[in-house]
């Protein structure tokens, strides 16, 4: 070692002083780094939850006060339990953690001393719009005015970032918990004419559909209504240790139709958290109404169904506990049980969707003919769901590989596809609708799509050429063609997809 390497008492000295100085200064950043981390991040203060924005998911900021937070905790209802999660940046819009925001976003709208309560909650999963539900409890029918009366003094929501009861959010075709209440309930702010008990044991859903043929909209609508009852199994009531509703309560629900429409294919689908009879509003006797005091349950909107949300983009999720919940807890209710090992043939199943009415796909026999001869191993249906019951469309799913047509609505048996099936969708030029793409991705099954060539207008007939009635081109209402090589090139794809899928095994 040379001299110059050598360092004085007092260099050492120096130096020691430096680096203790580097070190208590490193530790005063770190802290201050971490204060100021602190600061940005602050807990939000009990019984709120923060909504944050999830890449690829519009779902703005929004903070929902809970009137009473309490350390009791209940579970996610058992119907999720060994369903695969999504992953964090999609679980606040298709996973559980969309039901426990809902929890937390718990808000009462009635004063401590009414006799009634009414219980919302409260999502944002579409910029400019809350979703919200409502349980009212301690109703009573009167049966002069078809109205309930609710023993509830509005209390004043300060500055909390939740509507207001007469700001709550209507839907298309009259819908949504806003128009429900106003039409349904009446507000007695001064508790004279009601004396509720302590224990209701009653629960009546208010269901006024948007329609009841369409399988999406009733499917949507329904499906919200089982997220609504998860939620409220989840939620403590404000004034016991017990939760809003249970699985006991089941027992002593039913549905109240609102509307005056035709029951439709899907109408027992109510039923799921409903065995008792099905009741109408404009039945002029209710006799079940009459006697007893009820808890209301005014669901969720199929509008307002996160599921619905977005579908005019792609997202990336690829994941959803809560479809999959769905899905099963429909197939079930038919005795079609989804985790059964499917006995799988050797060929692989395409359905085809036979639309009768609109949309028809042009030259569709010859193709499905041309189809089954050049594809090995496929086997072709062509079915026309509308003509058959809802339980025997959703047999016909379960035994399908390829699900394939127009866009419509009769993609949306896609939901209950086998898992790792293929879904093809022939679009109207320039469509550009993404919801059955997405649908597919949650569910894990193929996706597969093609514009169609032209959309072709119907003929007109003799006495819309004398009175000029033909109504202006729409492509819901206009057939499409594709030309036939796109369409096999299209085909061979998907089922060339499920050649290697289950247990066969098949060269491409």
């Amino acid at each position: 070692m040379t001299t110059g390497s050598l360092l004085s008492p007092w260099q050492h000295l120096l130096r020691i002083g430096a680096s203790v100085a580097g070190v208590f200064f490193a530790f005063v950043l770190f802290n201050a780094y971490h204060l100021h981390l602190a600061s940005q991040h602050q807990l939000l203060p009990e019984g709120t939850i923060n909504f944050h924005h999830q890449q690829g998911i519009p779902d703005p900021q929004s903070n929902f006060p809970v009137k009473n937070a309490s350390p009791a905790v209940f579970n996610i209802p058992p119907a999720y339990a060994g369903v695969e999660k999504p992953p964090p940046s999609c679980d606040d819009r298709f996973g559980d953690s969309y039901l426990r925001q809902l929890r937390h976003s718990a808000t009462e709208y009635c004063t401590p001393e009414s006799q009634s309560g009414l219980t919302c909650f409260h999502s944002k999963t579409a910029a400019g719009r809350t979703d919200s539900f409502c349980l009212a409890r301690g109703a009573h029918f009167n049966q002069v005015d078809r109205k309930f009366t609710l023993g509830c003094s509005l209390r004043d929501l300060g500055g909390l970032v939740v509507p207001r009861y007469d700001e709550l959010t209507n839907y298309w075709y009259d819908t949504g918990p806003g128009i429900v209440l106003q039409e349904t309930v009446v507000i007695d702010e001064g508790n004279s004419s009601l004396r509720v008990p302590d224990t209701v044991p009653n629960y009546t859903l208010l269901a006024k559909r948007e329609g009841s043929e369409n399988i999406w909209h009733s499917l949507m609508e329904i499906f919200s209504m089982t997220l609504t009852l998860d939620v409220l199994r989840m939620a403590q009531h404000p004034d016991k240790p017990t939760p809003l509703f249970t699985h006991a309560d089941i027992a002593n629900t039913q549905v109240l139709l609102l509307d005056e429409m035709a029951d439709g294919p899907y109408l027992d689908l109510w039923s799921l958290f409903a065995p008792k009879p099905l009741l109408r509003i404009n039945n002029r006797t209710l006799p079940r109404l009459t006697t007893s005091f009820e808890n209301l349950i005014v669901p969720l909107s199929g509008g307002g169904n996160p599921l619905w949300q977005g579908d005019w983009e792609i997202h990336t999720c690829v994941e959803s506990s809560l479809l999959r919940t769905f899905s099963r807890r429909v197939l079930n209710h038919y005795h079609l049980d989804s985790d059964a090992q499917r006995n799988q043939p050797a060929d692989i199943t395409v359905t085809f969707i036979n639309r009768t009415t609109t949309r028809h796909l042009v030259n569709a026999a010859e193709y499905l003919t041309h189809l089954e001869s050049k594809l090995p191993h496929t086997r072709v249906k062509s079915v026309d769901f509308a003509s058959i019951p809802f339980a025997e469309q959703l047999a016909v799913a379960q035994q399908t590989d390829v699900l394939v047509g127009v866009h419509g609505a009769g993609l949306t048996h896609g939901i209950f596809l086998p898992p790792h099936s293929a879904v093809v969708e022939i679009l109207p030029p320039g469509l550009n609708h993404k919801g059955f793409r997405n649908v597919a991705a949650l569910l894990g099954h193929s996706y597969f799509s093609a514009y169609a060539t032209e959309s072709i207008r119907p003929a007109r007939s003799s006495e819309d050429e004398v009175l000029g009635t033909q109504e202006e081109r729409d492509w819901h209402r206009e057939d499409v063609f594709i030309e036939q090589d796109v369409f096999m090139d299209l085909m061979d794809l998907a089922v060339k997809a499920i050649y290697n899928r289950g247990s066969r095994i098949y060269d491409v």
